[in-house]
């Protein structure tokens, strides 16, 4: 019998405040059964009445099945059930409790926007308390707190925090649209005087973010704002809103404890000043005004990943400095924040903590790669019997901590980190002989885990912590592999969209504070190859891991005017050339631009042709074939010569584009750019790379493609720089920005801009799942996507005895694990989920060698559900 769990809707377990009108549901298999051979989806409303019973749908897909029932109504619980019949007939219902809340869906809000203190646009403000004091009577039934902010805020009602989520409202394309949150406060009222409460601080809509590019201007606005609703109802039948109006008041006492917090700066906090007496009913305050504001932003509920802490890491070493401060070491780069705890302190001392990723030589922290960011906390303390204090409205990206003036001695009982991120179930896992790979691929989870903070950021130290385009779509196969990222990128990727230029051209980095190029010619700013391409490369992602065709419908004609874009200023050989960023952090290699930018295009319109192929849209993928061919003619008369890539063509990257979209003119030239790639990564480069950015996600993928897998083995597992291992083989524990940005011979990279946090590197993960151990989507037809019908291809090599690898797709868990023989056979075992199905394909050069007992498997291209141990042997020719 098969059995639906893990019910989920719009990629959530049990939403609340969701504003979908035709909202998807999902769920997962688990039993002993093969296949779903039909379900039923029945949706019920508080009061248990029916509004969409799906029928019995003869069919196997459990994901991104749409809601068809009666119109939704704001502001209430729905509960849903699902049944599905298997292939032996038998019929079973889900068990757990699933539901979904509805928020404001089109209604307007009642609540005002407020602000709180008068802000000064050139420095770095305080933040706003703003409260009300209200009365609850006998019998409340419920309560639910609608929250945002132009700006960030934390919520509290009498005292104590609302909810576990970390700088809300997070960052969106503040020009067009804010999230809300929706949370459950029933249990946090009391029968008589209450109060509502909220710290506002400028975050990413008005701190130095959002100004620092453009001379401290203000780009979304100069001051923070904010807007909540409580809803009461009671057990009589009535209800009640309180909603943020003029009404509302805030603590206008100027000695307030948090002087300044921002995201680049950090906080500083005076214990020894009131901290919660002004959120709590009739509490310590002195109350003024608040101003009603206007904005025209439109309010959408959160379909984006929580911000959270995730993890709280204790310190793996303390050391004090001759100077009398302390170096903490937690062991791991991470993005965070410090959380100390102090007893019996004396009133106005003063520590004083710097965030660093690295030590210099001597022993102290190094900041200078966090350019203008100050990255630092500042502490008074009070005179309580107990502190416990973490910053608000900031985060830091550091291993290590400076602690100055921290009274006596320094012990780990009293410091830990707070590791913030969006909050991403884990999906993926692997390991294998080479412990250097392993922890590369632990360097990689981190990189992903510190930059996956709302928005895909490049790095979360120095004053940047951008949505790079580049980095992202480099990036998101092994995200979306080592994480669940669905609501994520789903979120992201409508504020990349909204940031589009008007004559197509996607930015560098989304959200766009500074809207470079969003009229006009994007020139220097915007429409960059390889980073706009994120634009395509993203949803079709999305596409493939989780069968997500809304994106890609949705989105598909903004895909289409950024085809276009570059093709307007192509010259006379269609030849364009918009590579701003060219292959960036390239090793002495740089590909021309004209290359680049043309072979991208030609990319992307052939993967935008599959995606339309994919959704139904047979006639526009034929145009994007057609111009597809087009492009791949002019680029092979433009760039090479005698079936050789030109002579000031002859890079890695330039190969690698050549051969990863099929883009040689003839056979003769394709084989010659082979040759030519292996010639320079053996014997010119001593079996280095000299890739960047852009070609370094394409090396391993195009290797194995041209059936040199030893090679790219080889590649992977050097330890000397430049290659992958060197950062580890140096204690890296993320991701490095450079090949180098620590040598022990040249010592620190440019400071300008050094990063040991940035993933973009760490795309290499994917070639982990899809090639050591086989892992890969389908994609031949729509029903396949989401790992309904996949790919299990492995490629062993000749240097690891063992690997392994888990998946747990969106249609369940996939694991694909081998080891070598000492005869030099493979034992492979692999499990296929339920309700799913596998296309098997053996390495070249290597056949089964024997049977599984349940299933005779020479001759089946398609595996059914089960877990299988297979040996293999090498083919002696």
């Amino acid at each position: 019998m098969l059995t639906p769990f893990n019910l989920k809707v719009e990629y959530k377990k049990n939403p609340l405040g969701m504003d979908e009108p035709r909202p998807r549901f999902f769920y997962q298999l688990e039993g002993n059964g093969k296949k779903q051979i039909s379900r039923r989806i029945t949706v019920t409303d508080s009061e248990g009445n029916t509004v969409w019973d799906s029928g019995e749908i003869q069919d196997s897909s459990t994901i991104q099945i749409t809601y068809h029932g009666k119109r939704l109504k704001r502001f209430s619980r729905y509960h849903w059930q699902v049944s599905v019949k298997d292939d032996m007939g038998e019929v079973a219902v889900s068990q757990e409790e699933a539901y979904f809340e509805t928020g404001f869906l089109d209604t307007l809000w009642t609540a005002k926007w407020i602000t709180g203190n008068p802000y000064r646009i050139d420095c770095m403000n305080p933040p706003s308390k703003i409260f009300r004091d209200f009365e609850i009577k006998k019998g409340l039934r419920k309560a639910r707190l609608y929250a945002t902010a132009l700006g960030v805020y934390e919520a509290y009602i009498n005292g104590k925090t609302v909810g576990d989520l970390c700088l809300t409202p997070g960052w969106t394309d503040y020009y067009h649209r804010v999230q809300y949150q929706a949370y459950d406060v029933t249990d946090m009222l009391n029968e008589g005087t209450n109060c509502l409460a909220s710290l506002l601080g400028e975050g990413w809509y008005c701190g130095r973010i959002s100004r620092i590019w453009i001379h401290e201007k203000a780009s979304y606005g100069p001051f923070p704002m904010l807007k909540m609703e409580l809803h009461l109802e009671y057990e009589s039948g009535e209800s009640e809103i309180i909603a943020t109006d003029n009404t509302f008041q805030q603590d206008s006492n100027k000695i307030t404890a948090i002087i300044m917090s921002d995201i680049y700066m950090g906080e500083t906090c005076d214990a020894s000043r009131d901290l919660c007496g002004w959120k709590l009913p009739n509490g310590k305050r002195q109350a003024s005004a608040v101003t009603e504001v206007d904005s025209p932003v439109d309010i959408v509920w959160q379909s984006g990943a929580d911000i959270r802490r995730i993890q709280e890491l204790s310190p793996r070493s303390i050391a004090q400095r001759p100077n009398g401060s302390w170096i903490v070491d937690f062991g791991q780069n991470l993005t965070g924040r410090e959380r100390i705890r102090l007893k019996n302190t004396c009133h106005g001392t003063h520590i004083t903590i710097r965030h660093g990723e690295m030590l210099n030589p001597d022993g102290s922290l190094y900041i200078e790669n966090l350019r203008t960011a100050a990255a630092l906390t500042q502490y008074s303390c009070g005179n309580h019997d107990e502190e416990i204090y973490e910053p608000v409205f900031t985060f830091f990206g550091f291993r290590y901590l400076e602690i100055s003036g921290w009274p006596g001695d320094l012990t780990p009982d009293q410091i830990t980190a707070q590791v913030i991120s969006s909050d991403l179930e884990s999906t993926g896992a692997f390991s294998c002989s080479n412990p250097l790979l392993n922890q590369l691929y632990s360097n990689i989870v981190w990189g992903q885990r510190s930059n996956f903070l709302d928005v895909p950021t490049d790095c979360p130290q120095r004053d940047e912590r951008l949505g790079w385009t580049g980095d992202t779509q480099v990036f998101a196969n092994i995200a979306s592999y080592n994480a669940y990222t669905p609501a994520f990128y789903s979120k992201w990727l409508v504020d990349l969209n909204l940031c589009q230029g008007q004559k197509g051209a996607y930015p560098n980095f989304a959200p766009d504070p500074y809207r470079w190029g969003y009229t006009g010619d994007a020139g220097w700013y915007n429409g960059a190859a390889g980073w706009g391409d994120a634009g395509v490369i993203c949803p079709r992602v999305m596409l493939l891991k989780y069968g997500d065709q809304r994106i890609s419908e949705k989105y598909f004609d903004n895909m289409i005017r950024w085809i276009n874009f570059p093709i307007k200023y192509a010259n006379e050989n269609m030849i364009v050339k918009c590579a701003r960023y060219g292959d960036w952090l390239n090793i002495d290699a740089p590909t021309p631009d004209e290359l680049l930018s043309t072979a991208y295009l030609a990319g992307s319109v052939a993967l935008l042709a599959n995606s339309a192929t994919l959704l139904g849209k047979d006639d526009e993928a034929a145009e994007l074939k057609d111009l597809r061919n087009d492009i791949a003619e002019a680029f092979g008369k433009e760039f090479f010569e005698n079936d050789q890539l030109k002579e000031d063509c002859r890079t890695q990257t330039a190969a690698l584009l050549t051969l990863e979209f099929d883009l040689a003119p003839n056979e003769n030239a394709w084989k010659n750019t082979c040759e030519f790639l292996k010639k320079d990564i053996v014997e010119n480069r001593q079996l280095h790379l000299s890739t960047g950015f852009l070609g370094t996600p394409l090396l391993m993928k195009v290797l194995t493609k041209i059936k040199e897998v030893d090679l790219a083995y080889d590649l992977l597992q050097q330890t000397s720089y430049p290659g992958w291992l060197y950062s580890v083989t140096q204690g890296a524990t993320t991701m490095w920005e450079r090949w180098n940005s620590w040598s022990d011979t040249t010592g620190f990279g440019d400071v300008s801009m050094n990063s040991f946090n940035h993933y973009a590197y760490g795309a290499v993960g994917d070639w982990f799942f899809e090639t050591i151990c086989g892992i890969q989507p389908g994609q031949a037809q729509l029903d396949d996507t989401g790992f309904r019908r996949w790919k299990l291809q492995p490629e062993f090599g000749h240097s690891l005895n063992h690997a392994s690898a888990i998946y747990r797709s969106i249609c369940g868990e996939i694991k694909s694990s081998w080891q070598r023989a000492d005869n030099g056979n493979i034992n492979w075992t692999f499990t296929v989920p339920v309700n799913t199905q596998a296309e098997l394909v053996l390495p070249d050069g290597w056949q089964i060698c024997g049977q599984p007992a349940n299933q005779s498997l020479a001759d089946a291209a398609w595996i059914d559900p089960g877990t299988y141990e297979l040996t293999l042997k090498e083919i002696q020719e």
